[in-house]
């Protein structure tokens, strides 16, 4: 658990830095969508058949970081330091809220009964599609040409599934981790796409939340790509079975 989390504030912190000077020429939209990635709702589907609720155990660790760093790095870049940021908007946030509750229920072995456990396993199970008809909504609303004809996006995205997943992963390497869950799982959070976060913060807290939309759906459709290939490299050089 201690090496998933460790991974995942490198990773975090490593983007930060990258974007600070691969992106100087874009904008704060292009800096949120290369740091913070759609780790819940592709990486949680990609992890469970694998590994089962333990590598969810150790994905959750990837998003409470995430979590932190979006409720405080993330809201000061897209508010330009307008926005006041509070530790306990790093602490009390949703994401980082319902993992820590999560990993609580797991370390103490609590068995929730069943009409409670049901009853959030259907809330999960809407999460994706809720998320995609929020983006949808977003898109409606844009161009749809420009998600594939504007030449930047590409470096944006580039950046995002190419560059820091490849930086990140010489960060895992480095980490003297022998669990082979933990590096699998840490693998596949480092490749995941632009979070769908990138539109909805950048429409609360200020910014182009229509190139957002445009962002993610770039960045996924091009992931079906680049995801495959930065797993299957990753398993290679950290010697994964």
């Amino acid at each position: 658990m201690t090496f998933a989390l460790v991974g995942s504030f490198l990773i975090m912190i490593t983007r930060i830095l990258m974007v600070s000077f691969l992106l100087k020429s874009g904008t704060k939209i292009d800096r949120f969508a290369v740091v913070f990635s759609n780790t819940a709702l592709v990486g949680i589907p990609i992890v469970l058949p694998l590994l089962g609720y333990e590598g969810i155990f150790y994905l959750s660790m990837y998003i409470v970081a995430s979590g932190i760093f979006q409720f405080t790095y993330g809201i000061w870049l897209l508010s330009e330091g307008k926005q006041t940021v509070t530790l306990r908007q790093a602490l009390a946030n949703p994401a980082t809220i319902g993992a820590f509750a999560g990993l609580v229920l797991y370390l103490l072995r609590i068995n929730l009964p069943s009409v409670i456990y049901n009853g959030f396993d259907k809330i999960a199970d809407i999460s994706s599609p809720l998320g995609m008809i929020l983006l949808g909504g977003y898109l409606a609303r844009t161009n749809l040409k420009d998600i594939f004809l504007v030449k930047k996006n590409y470096w944006t995205v580039l950046v995002r599934l190419i560059l820091t997943p490849l930086v990140g992963l010489i960060m895992i390497w480095l980490l003297p981790i022998q669990n082979e869950s933990v590096l699998l799982v840490l693998s596949i959070a480092n490749c995941t796409p632009t979070a769908v976060n990138t539109a909805m913060f950048s429409q609360i807290y200020g910014g182009d939340y229509e190139y957002g939309a445009r962002l993610i759906v770039l960045a996924s459709i091009l992931a079906m790509i680049s995801m495959p290939i930065m797993i299957t490299l990753s398993n290679f050089i950290l010697s994964i079975n």
